[in-house]
C-alpha cells in the first residue's frame, strides 16, 4: 500500500502578520483609561484572529496523526486496526469540525470588519490569506479522506465511509461529547423554569441571577464539544452574561456594539465544572 503524505504547512506568513498587526493595533488606544467602542472593535478582531490561527494549528496536528496512524496499519493484528480505525475517524472527524468553524468564524470577521465605523484595513488584508490558507487545507483534506478510503480491507470493512461512526462509536461519543446550552432574556429563562428570581437581600450582596435547583435539558440545544468551540449573538458584548460555573481562561467573550460572540479556547476545560451553559441576553 502506498504510504500516505500528508503536506505539512507552516503558516508563518499569517502567523507574523498577526502577531504585527497585534503590536501595533494594541498601543491604540493605550492612553484611554476606559475601552472605547474602537478598541473594542480590534479586541474583538484580534480574538477571533487568534482562534482561527490556534485552529489551523490544530488541524495540523491532527493531520500528522492521521499519517502516523495509517502509515503502518497493515501490520497491525484485527483487534489493533479496529482501535486504529476509530482514532482514524475521531481525528478526520475533528478536521471536518474545526475547518467548518474556521470557515464561519472568518465569515463573521469579515462582514463585521466591512460593516464597522471603525474599520480596520489590515485585518481585510489578514482574512484574505486565511481565506486562501483554509481553502487550501480543506482541498488537503479532502485528499486525505479520499485516502483513507483506500485503506487496507479491514478498516474499509470498519469504515463504510470516513463521515459514519458504528453503534460503539456513537454511544461513548454521546457519554463523551454532548453538552447543552440555552440563552434568553431573563423574563424568557424564568418562564421556562430555568432561572429564578432573587430577593432583593441577595441583590444587594451582588448576586445577578440564580439557577433553578432542578431544569428541564429538552429547553437546552444538545450540541457535541468537540465541534462546537464558538457561539455567535446579534447582541452587544455588554448585554451577555454567562450564568453557570466554567473555567476561567478556558473562553473569551468578544464582540463591540453590536453583536459578540463566546469563543471557547479549551473545550474539557470549558465543560468540567458543568455541562449545561445557560446565557442571559438583555
Amino acid at each position: 500500500m502506498d504510504s500516505m503524505v500528508v503536506r505539512h504547512v507552516w503558516y508563518k506568513p499569517a502567523g507574523v502578520m498577526l502577531v504585527t498587526l497585534l503590536l501595533l493595533l494594541s498601543g491604540c488606544e493605550r492612553d484611554q483609561p476606559k475601552p472605547d467602542p474602537k478598541q473594542q472593535h480590534i479586541d474583538s478582531m484580534m480574538a477571533i484572529l487568534t482562534q482561527v490561527q490556534q485552529n489551523l494549528g490544530r488541524i495540523q496536528q491532527k493531520e500528522a496523526v492521521v499519517e502516523k496512524l495509517s502509515s503502518d496499519i497493515e501490520k497491525q493484528d484485527q483487534k489493533d486496526v479496529q482501535q486504529i480505525g476509530k482514532d482514524i475517524y475521531s481525528s478526520i472527524r475533528f478536521i471536518d469540525s474545526t475547518l467548518s468553524a474556521s470557515k464561519t468564524l472568518i465569515e463573521k470577521l469579515e462582514a463585521e470588519n466591512k460593516s464597522s465605523q471603525y474599520h480596520v484595513a489590515s485585518v481585510d488584508r489578514l482574512v484574505n490569506e486565511m481565506k486562501t490558507t483554509i481553502n487550501d487545507k480543506d482541498a488537503e483534506v479532502g485528499r486525505l479522506k479520499g485516502q483513507v478510503q483506500k485503506l487496507s480491507k479491514e478498516v474499509s470493512e470498519l469504515q463504510t465511509t470516513v463521515d459514519v461512526l458504528d453503534d460503539f462509536i456513537q454511544e461513548q461519543s454521546e457519554q463523551l461529547y454532548t453538552a447543552y446550552y440555552i440563552a434568553g432574556s431573563f423574563n424568557e429563562l424564568v418562564e421556562k423554569g430555568i432561572l429564578v428570581r432573587i430577593n432583593p437581600l441577595e441583590r444587594f450582596f451582588g448576586n445577578e441571577y440564580r439557577l433553578a435547583q432542578d431544569f428541564d435539558v429538552k429547553q437546552f440545544r444538545k450540541i457535541d464539544i468537540s465541534e462546537t468551540r464558538d457561539l455567535f449573538f446579534n447582541k452587544p458584548l455588554k448585554n451577555l452574561k454567562i450564568v453557570t460555573p466554567h473555567t476561567r481562561g478556558s473562553y473569551e467573550l468578544a464582540g463591540g456594539n453590536t453583536s459578540s460572540m463566546l469563543l471557547i479556547r479549551n473545550e474539557n476545560e470549558f465543560w468540567k465544572k458543568s455541562r449545561c451553559l445557560v446565557l442571559v441576553i438583555e
